[in-house]
Formats: C-alpha cells, sequence, structure tokens
C-alpha cells in the first residue's frame, strides 16, 4: 500500500470513526480536504479560496460555496448525533462538549492534525502502519 493511500485510509477512518456519514457527498469532500491540508498546511488559511476551490476543480462541482455547504451538511448532521464528542477520545482532552459545534475549518485541521501527529497509532487497527 502506497503512503498516499495509508493516508486515505486514516482519513477515512477517523470521519467514519467520530460519526460522519459516509453516504453524503460532502464526505468525500470533506476528505479530500483534510487529504490537501495534510499535504500543504498553510491551506488551512484559505480554505475558501484555495482547498475548497480544488475540490470543486477535482469533483466537478458548480463552485467553492456548493463545496462547503456540502461539508458544512455533514459537520451539522455529525454534530447533531452527539459524535464530536470522540474527537476528545482521539486526542486524549477535551475538546469538545455536546453543546459544542465545531466549524468546517476546525474539523479539517483537527483531522489533519491527527495524521500528522500519528495519533492514528492509538488505534489498533494501524499498529502495524509505517
Amino acid at each position: 500500500m502506497s503512503e498516499h493511500e495509508k493516508m486515505v485510509k486514516i482519513i477515512r477512518f477517523a470521519l467514519v470513526k467520530i460519526g460522519c456519514k459516509i453516504n453524503h457527498l460532502g464526505f468525500q469532500y470533506l476528505c479530500y480536504a483534510v487529504e490537501l491540508v495534510i499535504l500543504n498546511p498553510k491551506a488551512i488559511h484559505s480554505l475558501l479560496k484555495e482547498v475548497y476551490q480544488k475540490i470543486s476543480d477535482e469533483f466537478h462541482v458548480g463552485n467553492r460555496m456548493t463545496v462547503h455547504s456540502s461539508i458544512r451538511n455533514v459537520i451539522e448532521e455529525t454534530y447533531e448525533t452527539g459524535s464530536f464528542l470522540e474527537l476528545n477520545n482521539m486526542f486524549k482532552m477535551e475538546l469538545y462538549t455536546l453543546d459544542d459545534k465545531p466549524t468546517c475549518g476546525e474539523i479539517i485541521g483537527l483531522l489533519a492534525e491527527y495524521y500528522t501527529l500519528k495519533l492514528y497509532k492509538n488505534e489498533e487497527i494501524f499498529k502495524d502502519f509505517d
């Protein structure tokens, strides 16, 4: 398995773990957004102009606002199920409570850090990665 394939697998696992539903188109956009930020950490500061535009181009979506809306919908649905509390377990600290609703940028940034800091190594499924 290539490094890129491993990265995508880890990102997808993390999104499922926090409760994001894979049947939403925004799930694919969110995966790619995290990937882009991992590859270029400065991109987190220009989500709309850089990251969402690249996603729009890659997936042949009408525009970057459509991408943002799709990602936001996935995050809002996940928030409604209370699943973001799993982020606390993944990072071993309290990041969110049931009343906290993370932004798209926060989720993208946290999942990029989850990968970059190799926190996935704490997951049994990834013990042998690297």
